[in-house]
C-alpha cells in the first residue's frame, strides 16, 4: 500500500499491506473525484494511430472516426499485453494457456497441471491451481529468488525501501543474510540456487509456493527439453504427461498506434 499510493493522497487506513483489485479501482476513483479529473478525461476512446505533425505536435486517430491534435503525447499503455509464446505450444495436444489468459481454476480442476515460469505470475499461478488441481508442477530453466512478501512484520519492499539510505555493498550483505535467514537454500526446496546477488535482478515476490512446495502440493521441475502430445520431457530426464500447461513465459512490447518506422520494438 505505502508503495503504491500518491504523496499527495494516501489510501484509506482500513485497507491492508496489499489492497485488492476492487479497492485499488475504488482508491483512483476516488483521487479522480477529489482532484476533480474527471472533466479532463476522454474515457472509452481507442487510439488508433499517433503521429507527429510537421510542427511537432501529435495527431491522433481515434476508433470514433475522430482525429485530434495535441502539444504532448505519453504513452503509459504498459508492456502485459501481448504474449510471448514458448516455440513448443503447438506441439502439446492438451490445454494451453498463457498467463495472460487464466482467468479461473474452474477449467483445471482435478487436471495434472504443468506451470511454465517462476516469475511472479508463474508462481502465482501455481499456489492457486494447487488448490484444485489434481497434480501442479512448475517448471524453471534458471534460478529466481522467491522472496516473502513480508519481513519482520512489514511489507517486503517497504523493508527495502528503508535499505535505501544504507551503503549498497552492506544492504545487499543484509538482504541477502535476511533471505538465508528466513528461507534457507532453494535446493533444500527442489528449486536451483541463485549464483547472484538478490539485489541484482527483479526478485519474484511470493509467500505460499516454498511453502507449497514442501506440503507436496506444487513440485519443481527442471527446463523443457521436448514435448509430444501430452508428454513433456524435461532437461534432466524426467518424463510426465500433463491435461494442461499455462506459459508464464512474459510478454512482446508492443505500440501498434505507431508506425513500425518510427517505434517498432
Amino acid at each position: 500500500k505505502p508503495m503504491s499510493q500518491f504523496s499527495d493522497f494516501p489510501m484509506p487506513a482500513h485497507y491492508p499491506d496489499y489492497p485488492s483489485h476492487q479497492q485499488i479501482l475504488a482508491y483512483f476513483q476516488a483521487y479522480a473525484k477529489q482532484f476533480q479529473l474527471e472533466q479532463y478525461i476522454q474515457f472509452n476512446t481507442t487510439v488508433l494511430h499517433a503521429e507527429k505533425t510537421w510542427n511537432d505536435r501529435w495527431r491522433l486517430s481515434l476508433g470514433t472516426g475522430m482525429q485530434q491534435e495535441f502539444d504532448i503525447l505519453l504513452v503509459a499503455s504498459g508492456h502485459l499485453t501481448v504474449p510471448r509464446h514458448p516455440e513448443w505450444k503447438d506441439r502439446f495436444s492438451g490445454l494451453y494457456l498463457h498467463a495472460h489468459d487464466f482467468k479461473t481454476d474452474e477449467t483445471i480442476r482435478n487436471q495434472r497441471v504443468l506451470v511454465i515460469g517462476a516469475g511472479n505470475s508463474g508462481c502465482d499461478c501455481a499456489v492457486e491451481i494447487s488448490r484444485v488441481a489434481s497434480f501442479v508442477a512448475i517448471s524453471t530453466r534458471g534460478p529466481q529468488y522467491i522472496v516473502p512478501k513480508f519481513f519482520m512484520g512489514k511489507p517486503t519492499d517497504t523493508f527495502n525501501d528503508q535499505m535505501l539510505w544504507v551503503p549498497k555493498p552492506i544492504a545487499a550483505f543484509l538482504c541477502q543474510l535476511s533471505l538465508r535467514i528466513q528461507v534457507g537454500k532453494y535446493s533444500d526446496y527442489g528449486l536451483p540456487d541463485p549464483d547472484f546477488p538478490v539485489l541484482k535482478a527483479h526478485p519474484t515476490v511470493n509467500s505460499e509456493l516454498l511453502y507449497k512446495i514442501r506440503h507436496g502440493k506444487v513440485h519443481p521441475r527442471k527446463g523443457i527439453l521436448k514435448i509430444e502430445g501430452h508428454k513433456v520431457f524435461f532437461a534432466d530426464g524426467v518424463e510426465e504427461e500433463y491435461d494442461t500447461i499455462i506459459a508464464a513465459t512474459g510478454y512482446k512490447i508492443s505500440t501498434p498506434f505507431f508506425a513500425p518506422d518510427f517505434i517498432n520494438y
